[in-house]
């Protein structure tokens, strides 16, 4: 499968919200934006200006030179969203894709990636009554989970102090590594087919609109975890880890889509597999690492390592998990080479990083 398509190209721009002042029209009517002018008006005013000084006949050009700049240097002239689009191209060179209704699989020189296999019929007839149960916090947690449709990253935010006008290149990491979750849990979705908790139980009666997608794995959790663990390689922390607020952060933004009625537990396990392998192929591909693991998620069997083989998600249930490796195992370790635009990146992420308190 190619990894970079048109819809990736064309959502890039979703990634946050907050560089939409990059706009490419923005650009270029700046200065009538700034003066109150709407767009139309200086699209006029700019062709009386140009009938006026332009010659008649052939037009001045200057000659042609090579690039001065590399394309890690170019790739900062860009707008935002292609900024992504060229980044998330980078990041696929080197992986492929394989989905259907048994496994889902990322691999790459040397290995696999990430592995996931589904839940059985019956796992998901179990979880049912976990989701019901979680309507119980839908009051509660009202707020969290309408937000959260919307944006993740400023409840990250709250964790971890990133200013887009500080850490620039950080927001733009981050935009990119949420992409590549996006991209490879929708290939995922697609491959498995999985039906959502209120298409196999009316009672479960969801809080929100329910996305076209099927249910398996949870893009919120794929993306969740993989931010978290990108900010965690940065501050230094290990992830996933129990103590990491990072983590606990994107485990509480993968259950809410449980007590909102969207989401099985076992779809948020599968989201959180897939969201730190990615992560750790950018942070691998970035050079913050020269290596990743692979890791393998046997969804049937989750819930297995818990007390009562509860088949619930939260963070102390993952971490139990990570750490018996029976039903979700790291495998071999891969050798991954750096990628310019995404090491260049890097650079400045921690350069920004560093001087972000001025």
């Amino acid at each position: 499968m190619s990894l970079v398509n048109a819809h990736n190209a064309h959502n890039a721009h979703n990634a946050h919200n907050a560089h939409n002042a990059h706009n490419a029209h923005n650009a270029h009517a700046g200065s009538g934006a700034a003066s109150g002018v709407d767009a139309a008006t200086l699209a006029q005013a700019l062709i009386v200006a140009r009938d006026a000084l332009a010659p008649m006949g052939e037009v001045g050009v200057a000659d042609t030179k090579d690039p001065q700049l590399d394309h890690a240097a170019r790739l900062r002239r860009i707008e935002f969203p292609f900024a992504v689009s060229a980044l998330l191209s980078e990041l696929g060179e080197g992986l492929e894709v394989t989905a259907d209704k048994n496994a889902f699989v990322i691999s790459t020189a040397g290995g696999e990636l990430v592995r996931i296999t589904p839940p059985t019929p019956d796992n998901l007839e179990t979880e049912a009554q976990l989701v019901a149960g979680y309507a119980e916090l839908r009051a509660e947690r009202l707020s969290e989970v309408l937000a959260q449709s919307q944006h993740i990253h400023p409840f990250f935010s709250a964790v971890l102090p990133m200013v887009p006008a500080w850490t620039p290149s950080l927001v733009l990491l981050i935009a990119v590594t949420e992409e590549l979750a996006t991209a490879m849990v929708q290939r995922a979705k697609l491959g498995f087919g999985l039906p959502r908790p209120h298409v196999l139980s009316p009672d479960i009666l969801p809080m929100i609109a329910c996305p076209g997608h099927s249910s398996f794995p949870s893009g919120h959790a794929a993306q969740a975890f993989a931010v978290a663990g990108v900010l965690s390689a940065l501050t230094g922390k290990s992830s996933p880890q129990m103590t990491n607020p990072l983590d606990q952060m994107a485990a509480r933004i993968a259950v809410n889509r449980t007590v909102a009625g969207l989401h099985y537990p076992c779809d948020s396990a599968a989201g959180a597999v897939l969201g730190i392998a990615v992560a750790r192929w950018v942070l691998a591909r970035a050079g913050a690492a020269s290596e990743t693991v692979e890791v393998s998620l046997e969804a049937e069997g989750w819930g297995g390592d818990a007390p009562g083989d509860t088949r619930d998600f939260h963070l102390p249930a993952l971490w139990k998990a990570w750490e018996a490796k029976h039903h979700l195992k790291q495998g071999g370790t891969l050798q991954v080479g750096k990628a310019p635009m995404l090491a260049s990146l890097w650079t400045e992420v921690t350069r920004e990083w560093g001087e972000r308190w001025g």
